[in-house]
C-alpha cells in the first residue's frame, strides 16, 4: 500500500476509531500522528482520529534508529567507565568484598562453587545464584584472577549488555506503547543521568544482564507464541533468569498466575512450568547434595534479613558485628547453613519483639528503593513510572509492566537495599515514564487546541503493535 493510499484512508473521518492498515508501521520513513476531532458526534464517541501520515525527517529517522541508540548507549557507558576507573579508583578495587568474584576465583582454583567471603576456608555455598559467578569464572580463566584485564573485560561486557538493553527498550516500547514512547524510553536509557551513582556503571553485579534478560522476556511474552514448544522455551528462559537474578521470583509467580487464569494460555502454562523446573532442578539437586537440605536457589535470606533488622543497628542497613565480610569467625565455626539459620532466627525475633521498628525501617526502605540517591532524575522518573502504570492500568497485558513495580522490590523492602538493586527493572521504569510523558503531553496539547481545527500533536503516535 502506497503512502498516498494510506493518507487517503486515514483522513476520512470514521464514526469509530479507525483501524490502521497492518503495513503502516513497517513502511520506512513514515510517521503517524493523531489529533483531536472537535466535530465528533457526541459524548462517548471516539474523538481521536488519525490526522496525517507523512515522512519522518532525517533527525527523526536518526533518533528512531536502533543502531544509533545502541551506539549512543555504548559511548556514554564507555566514557563513564573510563572516567571512573582511571580517576576514582583502580579496576582491581571492583573485586573487594564482591561475593560473585570470590566464588568465581574458587571455581577457577578448582575449589568448586565456594567461599563467597574473603579470609574464609574453602566452604561450598549457595550464597549466590550460579550464572553470574560462572560468567566471571570464564573471564578469570582467560585473563587471570583479580587482574586489571579481567576487570576491564567484565566492565566491557556490562557496557554491551547496557547498550543492547537500550535497543530492547526501544523494541519493547514499539510493541506496547507506540513509536514516540519507544524512542523516548530508549534515549532516557542512553543519557547518563544515572551515572552519578558509580555502582550503576562499574559494579560487578548481575544487574546489567538481568535488566537485558528481563526486557527480552517481556518482548517474548508480548508476542505470545502459539505453539507449546514456544511456551516451554519461555519456561527454560525464565529458569535461567532466576538462576541469574533470584529477585524476579515473585514477578514470575504473578505472571504465571495471570497466564493460568487465561483460558487461551492456561494449558500452555504447564509447558512453561515444565521448562522452568527442568532448568532449576540440577541446581536444587546440587544444593541438596552439598548442603544436605532443600535450597531452591540461594540460602542467604536469613543473613540479608538480619543486616536490615536487628537490635542496636543504625539506619536501615548495618554491616557491623559478625557479618562474614568483616568478622568471619562465627561463619567459619558454624558453617554456612547453620550460620544463615541463626541469622534468620535473630532477625525474626527482632521483628516479633519490635514490630513498630521493623515497620518504620520498611517504610524507609520503600522510599530508599524508589528515590535514593535523591537526585532529581532518581525522583522524577520513578514517579512518572507510577503515573504511567496508572495510565495503562486497564490496557490489555498491562500486568506485564505493573507487576515488576509492585512485586520486584518487596524483598528489598523487608531486608535492605542499595541504589543498584533497582537496576534490573529500570527498563520498565524508563518505558512507563516515557509513556507518561508522551500521554500527558498529548492530553495537554489536545486540550489546548480542542476548540480549534484539528492540529496534529507532536507528542502523539499510533498505539503499540500489540494494542492495535
Amino acid at each position: 500500500m502506497s503512502a498516498i493510499a494510506i493518507y487517503r484512508q486515514l483522513t476520512v473521518l470514521p464514526a469509530k476509531r479507525p483501524v490502521l492498515p497492518s503495513d503502516v508501521r513497517i513502511l520506512p520513513g513514515l510517521r503517524v500522528q493523531r489529533s483531536c476531532n472537535p466535530k465528533a458526534p457526541g459524548p462517548g464517541q471516539e474523538k481521536t482520529i488519525i490526522s496525517r501520515v507523512f515522512p519522518m525527517t532525517k533527525s527523526q529517522r536518526v533518533a528512531n534508529s536502533p543502531v544509533v541508540i545502541f551506539a549512543a548507549a555504548a559511548c556514554t557507558r564507555l566514557a563513564a567507565s573510563i572516567y571512573i576507573l582511571t580517576k576514582s579508583y583502580s579496576p582491581q578495587r571492583l573485586f573487594i568484598g564482591n561475593e560473585p568474584s570470590h566464588i568465581a576465583a574458587a571455581l577457577v582454583s578448582g575449589s568448586g562453587f565456594a567461599s563467597p567471603y574473603a579470609h574464609t576456608p574453602i566452604m561450598l555455598t549457595a550464597q549466590q545464584p550460579p550464572l553470574y559467578p560462572l560468567f566471571l569464572a570464564g573471564i578469570f580463566k582467560v585473563f587471570g584472577i583479580y587482574t586489571a584485564h579481567s576487570a576491564w573485560t567484565i566492565v566491557a561486557f556490562h557496557i554491551l549488555a547496557g547498550s543492547f538493553t537500550a535497543v530492547v527498550i526501544y523494541r519493547l516500547g514499539r510493541l506496547y506503547f507506540g513509536q514516540t514512547a519507544a524512542m523516548l524510553g530508549g534515549w532516557l536509557w542512553v543519557f547518563p543521568w544515572m551515572f552519578q551513582v558509580r555502582t550503576l556503571i562499574v559494579s560487578l553485579t548481575n544487574s546489567y544482564f538481568a535488566a537485558l534478560g528481563f526486557g527480552v522476556l517481556l518482548i517474548w511474552l508480548l508476542k505470545a507464541p502459539r505453539e507449546n514448544r514456544g511456551w516451554f522455551a519461555i519456561g527454560v528462559y525464565a529458569g535461567l533468569l532466576l538462576l541469574l537474578q533470584t529477585s524476579f521470583l515473585p514477578v514470575l509467580l504473578v505472571y504465571a498466575i495471570c497466564l493460568a487464569r487465561s483460558k487461551a494460555r492456561s494449558a500452555q502454562m504447564w509447558f512453561a512450568v515444565a521448562g522452568l523446573f527442568i532448568v532449576l532442578a540440577p541446581w536444587i539437586l546440587r544444593n541438596y547434595v552439598v548442603l544436605h537440605r532443600f535450597v531452591p536457589i540461594r540460602d542467604n535470606f536469613g543473613l540479608e534479613l538480619w543486616l536490615g533488622n536487628r537490635p542496636e543497628m543504625h539506619g536501615t542497613l548495618d554491616y557491623s558485628r559478625d557479618f562474614p565480610g568483616n568478622d568471619p569467625a562465627r561463619y567459619i565455626r558454624l558453617g554456612e547453613t547453620q550460620f544463615m539459620d541463626t541469622k534468620l532466627t535473630e532477625a525474626l525475633e527482632y521483628i516479633m519483639n519490635y514490630p513498630k521498628g521493623f515497620l518504620v525501617r520498611c517504610l524507609h526502605r520503600v522510599v530508599e528503593f524508589w528515590y535514593v540517591p535523591y537526585s532529581l532524575p532518581f525522583i522524577l522518573f520513578p514517579s512518572l513510572a507510577w503515573v504511567g502504570a496508572a495510565l495503562v492500568w486497564k490496557k490489555h497485558l498491562s500486568w506485564l509492566f505493573i507487576t515488576p513495580l509492585a512485586m520486584y522490590p518487596f524483598v528489598y523492602y523487608v531486608t535492605h537495599m542499595f541504589a543498584d538493586y533497582r537496576y534490573p527493572i529500570e527498563p520498565v521504569i524508563m518505558l512507563l515514564a516515557a509513556h507518561a510523558i508522551v500521554d500527558l503531553s498529548s492530553r495537554a496539547f489536545n486540550r489546548c487546541f480542542a476548540s480549534r481545527a484539528p492540529i496534529p500533536s507532536p507528542f502523539s503516535d499510533a498505539d503499540g503493535e500489540v494494542n492495535s
